[in-house]
């Protein structure tokens, strides 16, 4: 029977995953009331296993944010590794999703600009979530949300942890490219708030299904149906960043979590002012489970068992807990390679949990951590801080020199090409818009003019494709729309299409969008026979 882990008196079982245990602990002499997630023995052995629990602490060290559950410090007890972290008072949004809660708009704008700046934080420090859902969700009792299991998170460009064609996540929530085993983004996590929105709003998943292989084909190959479709309440501009949100294709999706939350903010001060009290409401009941950890699925009439990605199908759950549309296709799943993970099903209660077989203790709280790093780094020799410091303050002198001298035609012209050259239009904006005002006679402005253009095709056609779903378009709008997405296929045939549009609507103009749908057309035949 486990009764301490370090320097905590274990009180009892939270909740049990996939990866490890946690626990109510208390330190006796503090009186901290903490979490304590311990990964069981029989998991510590398996390198895999070992290697993504350390990961998970390492990340967590990174960050410190009001809306991240905050890390306190990680040990190893006598072969069974454990951190500590803050232990939160509330519940999960799955939780009150399961206590049939209806989150009315304001509410989940709310929620969604925390999920967002925690998201800003986790990227600025180069880790994707990847398992962003309602169960890594917690309300704290004063209304805020907290983030929570990184057990799966990635640092930008890291392969280590996952070989090329496994697939980590959950199938309600993962994007298009999570799914298909490719490289992932922030705008991977900025999908899974998408369907986290969607899901909170409608009380079903955009994507769901009776199995995880229906549900991932549709996340593939079907739009998401319109949010106002399930709840009419929702203003068109929140239903519009949703869509958004949920493209298939990341350049599409909202940039970053920091562009999200602005949107976001702006709509609560434009729309919700008449609609919502300052506070959201805040649940109750039924009693918190598991505040810190993903609850294992265990087989009854009203929950599936956790499950694996494969053909078999996963039946809906019986009974009225949510609509019979509800997908519960949300446990973490991994599909086949060599780092394959399972649901590993811990001991029934405290007292069968194996014995430590090994004598190796420690404890080291996070701050003991950064003053050592912090002592190590110490220099032992006072000449050798003077010198440091006198070529910090040269090196601050010459980077401010250069912050304020601004960027040539040639350093803003070699950046935005080089964006472009990675599909990201998005991100170059800002240097295109700065190229054009600052060097308008540079000869490479026709280029940099097609970028631009080609930036606000592609607003307009997401703007129609959106548009499309609720009303009807003009006459002109639904031919631009059709050749447009006839354009990759057959790029013959868009090529076409895209003519007689020219030819029949030569003075056509919509005011509402950035360009015109004519003059897109024509930028559009001109990027089409280049490529040809």
């Amino acid at each position: 029977m486990i009764k301490n882990l370090g320097p905590y008196r274990i009180i009892r079982v939270l909740g049990r995953g996939g990866m490890g245990t946690v626990y109510e602990g208390v330190d006796d002499k503090t009186g901290q009331r903490v979490a304590v997630k311990a990964l069981p023995l029989h998991l510590a052995e398996d390198g895999n296993f070992r290697d993504r629990f350390i990961g998970e602490i390492e990340t967590l060290k990174q960050l410190k944010h009001p809306n991240i559950v905050e890390l306190f410090g990680d040990g190893e007890q006598e072969g069974l590794l454990f951190y500590s972290m803050e232990l939160v008072e509330g519940q999960t949004l799955q939780d009150e999703l399961q206590a049939k809660h209806k989150f009315e708009w304001p509410e989940v704008l709310r929620i969604s600009i925390d999920v967002c700046k925690a998201l800003k934080h986790a990227h600025d420090h180069g880790i994707i979530h990847r398992d962003l859902k309602p169960a890594n969700l917690l309300r704290t009792k004063s209304g805020s949300i907290k983030l929570t299991d990184f057990g799966i998170a990635k640092l930008f460009g890291a392969t280590h942890l996952t070989a090329d064609g496994s697939v980590v996540g959950t199938a309600d929530y993962m994007a298009p490219e999570q799914a298909e085993g490719r490289p992932v983004n922030n705008r991977t996590d900025l999908f899974s708030l998408g369907a986290v929105m969607f899901t909170l709003l409608t009380r079903r998943p955009p994507f769901s299904g009776g199995s995880i292989p229906e549900v991932l084909h549709r996340l593939r190959y079907e739009a998401a149906p319109p949010v106002r479709r399930y709840s009419p309440s929702v203003p068109i501009e929140l239903e519009e960043i949703i869509d958004q949100l949920l493209q298939k294709d990341a350049s599409e999706r909202i940039p970053t979590a920091l562009v999200l939350a602005n949107q976001l903010q702006a709509m609560e001060h434009g729309l919700s002012a008449k609609t919502v009290a300052e506070h959201p409401t805040i649940m109750t009941s039924p009693p918190m489970v598991s505040p810190n950890d993903q609850k294992t699925r265990e087989s009854s009439p009203e929950r599936p068992p956790a499950t694996e990605l494969s053909p078999t199908s996963v039946e809906p759950p019986s009974g009225d807990l949510l609509p019979e549309a509800y997908s519960w296709n949300d446990a973490t799943v991994v599909t086949s390679g060599p780092e394959s993970e399972q649901d590993f099903g811990p001991p029934a209660n405290c007292e069968t949990v194996a014995e430590p077989k090994s004598s190796r203790n420690r404890f080291t709280t996070l701050d003991e951590q950064r003053r050592q790093q912090e002592h190590s780094a110490a220099q032992p020799v006072d000449l050798l801080k003077i010198g440091g410091l006198v070529l910090g303050l040269v090196a601050l002198v010459g980077f401010v020199v250069w912050c304020l001298s601004p960027p040539t035609a040639d350093e803003l012209y070699t950046q935005i090409a080089t964006i472009a050259k990675e599909g990201n239009l998005h991100d170059a904006k800002p240097k295109i818009e700065k190229f054009l005002a600052s060097h308008a006679n540079d000869a490479r402005c026709a280029e940099v003019e097609d970028w631009l253009l080609d930036l606000q095709c592609q607003f307009l056609f997401s703007r129609l494709r959106t548009r499309s779903k609720r009303e009807t378009l003009s006459d002109v709008q639904q031919a631009y729309l059709e050749a447009m997405m006839l354009a990759e296929a057959k790029p013959q045939e868009a090529v076409e299409q895209l003519e007689m549009l020219v030819s029949n609507y030569r003075d056509a103009s919509d005011e509402a969008d950035p360009i015109t749908c004519v003059l897109a057309a024509k930028h559009q035949l001109k990027r089409l026979k280049t490529a040809e």
